[in-house]
């Protein structure tokens, strides 16, 4: 964005949320703000006066906020959103296997200890049961998820759609 132009959209999200980081910052910590110059701009900006206490509030949103999308994600898987459309979302297109990305990220998250989860589980919008996935990595729908209800339609689509792919589809 030049001197002249409106911001993006994107760019006022952004400005959004590190005015929240900071206001929560004052706010949790009861520290002070003080101007402080940004950029080629004579206009200053307030910042928290301590910059450990704005850290600290960057890093709690960071960690919540890695967990909540990790929720979403899931509640994605269970609305029926492929593993693609995730990593889409997360940042994995253009990537060779970007549903496999996503599983992987989201594997992970919410484990302090760094150790991948072999899978997940979410709730299928579907048959509304429990489903264990493990992964988008090629296998028959039944073979990766499991769970679903004999009779839900979401999962014998999956099904329907990966027979006709692998072709298997009855004739």
């Amino acid at each position: 964005m030049s001197v002249f132009e409106e911001p993006t959209e994107g760019e006022r999200r952004v400005w959004r949320v590190r005015d929240l980081i900071r206001s929560l910052a004052t706010e949790w910590f009861s520290t002070g703000e003080v101007g402080e110059l940004a950029g080629d701009t004579p206009v200053p900006r307030a910042v928290p006066a301590d910059p450990l206490d704005g850290l600290r509030t960057a890093v709690l949103i960071q960690q919540v906020a890695a967990g909540q999308a990790r929720e979403y994600a899931l509640e994605a898987r269970g609305a029926g959103v492929s593993w693609v459309e995730v990593g889409a979302v997360l940042g994995f297109e253009g990537l060779d296997e970007p549903g496999v990305s996503a599983f992987e990220h989201v594997a992970e998250r919410g484990v302090r200890t760094g150790v991948r989860r072999e899978s997940v589980s979410w709730t299928c919008a579907s048959c509304r049961t429990r489903v264990t996935d493990t992964g988008p990595y090629n296998g028959h729908p039944s073979d990766v998820e499991s769970g679903h209800a004999d009779a839900c339609a979401r999962h014998r689509g999956e099904i329907a759609v990966w027979e006709q792919g692998a072709g298997w589809a009855a004739r």
